[in-house]
């Protein structure tokens, strides 16, 4: 199993969040433009509605039930983006290891709850109890064995 760093995720996510609101926004804009050049069609240049294929009342309600359907998507993927910005702001306490020299040491990985690879430790004495460790990974495990397919 490949192991990222969740920063890598967290912008694929954003990117592809962007990509889904760009792509609806653009649908709606090209929706719109067509019952525009249907409306000047038929009332203006007094082509009928035989050309294009429903009668402008369905076209409207059409775009009336897209447009609807495509804000709802749009608030529904800002929510899911919101929620995993504010899951990111607060993260989740690690596991103190116990105590190292009668003081309590405190363990952070970074990125957090990695899993494998190679990590450094640093530990820095913040008071006369406490201890922090630090683990930073510094080589992923699919750098050192490869990736698994």
């Amino acid at each position: 199993m490949v192991t990222t760093e969740s920063i890598w995720d967290e912008e694929k996510q954003k990117q592809r969040l962007l990509t889904t609101s760009k792509f609806l926004f653009l649908f709606i804009v090209i929706y719109i433009i067509w019952i525009a050049l249907l409306i000047t069609g038929v009332y203006f240049l007094k082509l009928g509605d035989k050309w294009a294929i429903l009668t402008v009342e369905q076209w409207i309600w059409s775009a009336i039930v897209l447009i609807s359907i495509a804000i709802g998507i749009e608030i529904i993927l800002l929510i899911y983006y919101i929620l995993s910005k504010k899951k990111q702001i607060q993260p989740e306490k690690q596991k103190d290891l116990g105590f190292l020299q009668g003081r309590q040491v405190h363990n952070y990985t970074i990125p957090f709850n990695a899993k494998g690879g190679i990590f450094s430790k640093t530990f820095i004495i913040i008071d006369e109890k406490h201890i922090l460790n630090l683990r930073y990974r510094m080589v992923p495990p699919y750098d050192l064995w490869g990736q698994k397919q």
